[in-house]
């Protein structure tokens, strides 16, 4: 452990590049980071210093024993929706449970609310640490994070620490368990810990203290408006359920097998520790909303309901279909064998680079979104040249985002590109202003790319029109929902196309994608008016939950 000597401090650094000791500081194993002791923090590793509600800077407090400044930033106006939320969750922990569920629709301000009802929850109950877990990019996930708690009123004198997820075990001591009790916490995108094998989940059960009783658990503000695909997914909610029931969090912590002894309608996945609708749901989306209803009607039906969601006011994001017809020439290409299509159109070889099972698949998404490349660039330049801003989804990098982006840049047309590495928060802030008319992304939650969105130094993106691309489907309704509300957002509309090759597997996962959506729109009884007119394209065979008692 660091030790400061008289006249001396400890400062605690981070984004310290790996494999590099900056002069002068050295590396601290007890506290699992680098760091400098001296009078002052010399020039050269300024650039190094902590920030405001960083672990870094939340450990170098502790050596200290004092408290820091926190961060700054133009303050915003809740709106009616956020202070009506905070209320929301206040009155949730004053009677006694142990979470609550924000499920709002992407753009209607759950960080606000979170911000203002953790606040208020540590006014209410004397309490002062507050934990903030994120998802990734972290560079841009937790700036925001920052700048959110500043703008709402500044850290109301709480001690405040925002971590990435996969971070977290940097919160646990030697023996497993939390080195740090904190009074509130916030999962943001939530839906992140829905694999209870991963080790980001296994680290934040611990730190949630999800198998106490709750009166010795943090309050857990859980974020997302994608619980999951299925209510198998809901994992971290497991304790919350359970506490519904008035069941012990140990009989709901396989929370599949505790929903399957209830009768919903799953069964063990293809890995260990997940679920999955069963045969007989797969075939029925009806069952499967059924199913969802079930669940959400057990938050809702509590006395304060301990899950809320509002609809964007604004309405949902309009969203169609554009298949494109491949020509005999990339048909060819596209059932050439993937050794020749790979040679062909030089893409180098990845990993064991097989085709077969699961791998076929990913082989074929990878020829069709590559071969398609050339049409969603024009499709996308036109749109710019209409006089919109353009957001392009992407899911692959090689052959979707990469050659997407090269296409549109040899016309002359600047793009910001989120994947891959570089400095995403600068390319972000780019497209944000204007300076390029394009991002082509696959980050899928947590960034802000919608119009006229207000900075920190309170001026504001550019207010052009922001429209939508999908060049890629996705498999996950999560991550497809997710992306949507990266410019329908904060009153601001943005429609969105998914473009998919017609007849191929790409098809196919667009039709996935869709029934998908609905589910997890469903699950949160959210507006889905604008999917029903797409599911039509796919034939999907989707019925509303007010159709079941009908």
């Amino acid at each position: 452990m660091p030790a400061a000597g008289p006249g001396e401090r400890i400062w605690v650094l981070e984004d310290v590049p790996f494999r590099c000791t900056p002069p002068g500081s050295r590396y601290f194993r007890g506290i699992r980071a680098y760091a400098y002791v001296g009078p002052q923090l010399p020039a050269h590793l300024e650039m190094f210093a902590s920030k405001a509600y960083s672990y870094a800077r939340w450990t170098e407090d502790e050596l200290n024993g004092v408290r820091s400044r926190g961060a700054q930033a133009a303050p915003k106006t809740p709106r009616p929706l956020q202070i009506e939320g905070a209320r929301g969750i206040a009155s949730a922990y004053k009677s006694g449970w142990r979470g609550i569920l924000v499920s709002d629709d992407m753009g209607v301000g759950k960080t606000g609310t979170a911000v203002l009802g953790a606040k208020a929850i540590c006014h209410l109950g004397g309490g002062n640490t507050i934990l903030v877990t994120v998802d990734r990019p972290a560079r841009i996930t937790i700036p925001a994070w920052r700048d959110a708690i500043a703008a709402y009123g500044g850290d109301g004198g709480f001690r405040w620490l925002i971590m990435s997820s996969d971070q977290l075990k940097k919160l646990l001591g030697p023996n497993g368990q939390p080195r740090f009790h904190f009074d509130v916490v916030i999962n943001d995108e939530a839906h992140q810990f829905r694999h209870i094998t991963s080790d980001r989940t296994r680290y934040m059960r611990r730190i949630n203290k999800l198998s106490a009783p709750p009166q010795k658990a943090p309050f857990v503000i859980s974020l997302t408006a994608t619980p999951g695909h299925h209510p198998g997914e809901y994992t971290y909610l497991s304790s919350l359920l359970a506490q519904i029931h008035g069941e012990s969090s140990a009989a709901w912590a396989d929370l599949g097998a505790r929903l399957v002894d209830i009768g919903l309608p799953l069964e063990p996945g293809w890995d260990k520790g997940k679920w999955q609708w069963n045969a007989e749901a797969k075939q029925s989306p009806a069952l499967q909303t059924k199913a969802v209803t079930v669940v959400r009607e057990w938050m809702e039906n509590t006395d304060p309901p301990v899950i809320l969601h509002r609809d964007a006011p604004w309405g949902p994001a309009p969203i169609d279909g554009l298949p494109v017809d491949f020509t005999a020439e990339q048909w060819a290409s596209y059932n050439q064998d993937w050794a020749e299509f790979r040679t062909e159109m030089r893409l180098a070889r990845t990993g064991r680079d097989t085709a077969r099972g699961r791998a076929a698949l990913i082989r074929f998404r990878q020829k069709a979104s590559l071969l398609r490349a050339p049409q969603t660039a024009e499709l996308v330049a036109a749109t710019v040249e209409r006089g919109y801003q353009v957001l392009v989804a992407t899911e692959l990098t090689t052959t979707a985002a990469d050659p997407v982006a090269e296409l549109l840049e040899a016309q002359g047309i600047g793009v910001s590109r989120i994947f891959g590495g570089g400095d995403l928060e600068n390319e972000r802030l780019r497209f944000q202003r204007g300076q390029n008319p394009v991002v082509v992304f696959n980050t899928a939650s947590a960034i802000n790319l919608q119009a006229s969105e207000m900075f920190t130094d309170g001026t504001y993106a550019s207010s052009t029109p922001r429209v939508g691309f999908f060049h890629q489907p996705r498999y996950s309704g999560i991550a497809a929902r997710q992306t949507i509300g990266r410019a329908h957002r904060d009153g601001q509309v943005c429609p969105w196309s998914l473009i998919y090759a017609a007849g191929t597997v790409e098809e196919s996962a667009a039709r996935t994608m869709i029934d998908r959506l609905l589910v997890t729109a469903t699950s949160v009884d959210g507006d889905i008016s604008a999917l029903e007119a797409i599911a039509k394209l796919f034939d999907a065979d989707w019925l509303p939950a007010s159709a079941l008692d009908e």
